[in-house]
């Protein structure tokens, strides 16, 4: 494994980070602006054929996320070009991401996508409680419990992830001591080896 697979992977891992607001600026991207309108200018310019086939990678993501998130963008894309634009330069880091971890590691994307359905399933209770809460009444108790058992699994999925990344990564770190120790042990060859690059490239 070389330094650069290692960093690669490790790149991938830290998109996490990022990952609680994701929901929330899809949200507010997708509804800013008002409703959506025919484009009448003809000028705009649409998209290439190898920008098509990017978009339609990221359009097949959403749909994983949700089918009505991606139903919106496609509309879009048609239909307002520019603000299309927008959601792809404000989402489109994080979708990057999703799409390249569904072709590298399948089963993180899964996971992940999980993630996503539950933040997605949460916000709403979280809202309808705050605003109970708001009011001064008491919120209903079978929506608390639904919240709470969701937080739960959230906070599970989040936990079971991270467990993935840290064996993962103590993988990727024996590897990376073996072939250290293999190159130390063979340090003449690995010379050698050097030189005759340096001369012949």
């Amino acid at each position: 494994m070389n330094e650069r697979t290692t960093m690669t992977r490790f790149s991938r891992h830290s998109f996490g980070l990022c990952w609680v607001g994701f929901v929330i600026v899809t949200a507010l991207v997708l509804h800013a602006g008002g409703p959506l309108q025919a484009d009448t200018k003809q000028s705009r310019s649409r998209p290439t054929m190898n920008r098509a086939a990017f978009v339609d990678q990221y359009l097949d993501v959403a749909a994983e996320i949700d089918a009505e998130l991606a139903d919106q963008l496609r509309s879009m894309c048609q239909l307002d070009p520019g603000r299309f634009a927008k959601v792809l330069r404000q989402l489109g880091p994080v979708l990057g991401e999703l799409v390249d971890l569904r072709e590298s590691d399948p089963e993180l994307f899964w996971r992940k996508i999980r993630e996503l359905h539950l933040e997605a399933t949460i916000e709403p209770l979280a809202s309808a409680i705050r605003t109970a809460r708001a009011r001064g009444e008491r919120p209903d108790p079978a929506v608390e419990a639904e919240f709470r058992a969701l937080v739960e699994a959230q906070i599970a999925a989040t936990l079971s992830t991270r467990q993935l990344y840290l064996d993962r990564m103590r993988g990727e770190l024996e590897e990376a001591e073996m072939e250290l120790a293999r190159q130390a042990d063979d340090f003449g060859n690995e010379v050698t080896r050097k030189m005759d690059w340096l001369l012949k490239r």
